[in-house]
């Protein structure tokens, strides 16, 4: 099946769901029995990764004398997605090379996956091999797909596909999810994503998919807009790929 990558963000007018639709209660396991697919995101949903994604850039930056702080990590690049350009944006923050800063921190970083210091969310496995047992599925992410595999293979033995970043662009754009989708071959609406951040939800929406916010310590206090249902964690999906 091919679907259209790099015009489709373009093209598909973003859509703000509510818990209702055409009528219908929204909840988990009427998402979940209409879905065909499931597609997880990875940092945030199913690692804990952000905190050593902070780490990693705050190391670079501290060779220009910066330092972002917690609260302004979680909102402005994990949650928003707004990255460096958006730090620079924001507190005027001067890198000269901007694209040898990313590269310098992707080093920085793939040296945390290598050393085994980034963990798994603690239900991660269990919550996969329930999904896995019951529909296709995929981690969809923007993280290079070896550093997933890196990560995620320390703490489970099997692992659906992995559509990482590498050669697409990155979320809010819907490439990522439309790849995933190609690759299972199921249509995009016909997918069911979980997501951590803003970003992913725009992408997912872009993508024509429904969008499930997870909820976790990081992201437990921005607004979901345009996701179409929010949880609590991932015993919900536990539970209901469980037939709870």
């Amino acid at each position: 099946m091919e679907f259209e990558l790099h015009n489709r963000y373009d093209t598909i007018v973003e859509k703000t769901f509510s818990n209702q639709t055409r009528g219908k209660p929204m909840n988990l396991k009427s998402l979940w029995q209409d879905s065909q697919a499931i597609l997880f995101d990875f940092d945030g949903v199913l690692a804990d990764s952000e905190p050593y994604y902070r780490k990693s850039w705050n190391l670079v930056l501290s060779a220009f004398q910066h330092r972002i702080p917690k609260e302004i990590y979680w909102k402005h690049w994990s949650y928003l997605g707004e990255g460096l350009s958006g730090e620079m944006a924001r507190t005027g923050l001067h890198v000269p090379s901007p694209e040898k800063a990313i590269e310098e921190q992707v080093r920085v970083y793939s040296e945390f996956c290598s050393s085994g210091h980034i963990p798994m969310f603690p239900l991660a496995a269990e919550a996969l091999n329930r999904v896995m047992k019951e529909k296709p599925c995929a981690i969809a992410s923007n993280t290079n797909s070896d550093l997933v595999r890196i990560i995620a293979g320390s703490e489970i033995d099997i692992l659906p596909p992995v559509i990482g970043g590498e050669g697409l662009r990155g979320k809010p754009f819907p490439d990522i999810f439309l790849r995933a989708a190609e690759y299972l071959e199921v249509p995009p609406e016909s997918c069911l994503v979980f997501e951590d951040a803003l970003k992913g939800i725009r992408a997912g929406n872009a993508a024509g998919m429904k969008v499930v916010l997870v909820r976790n310590e990081y992201n437990k206090d921005f607004s979901g807009n345009g996701a179409t249902l929010e949880i609590e964690g991932l015993q919900e999906i536990i539970d209901v790929a469980g037939g709870n």
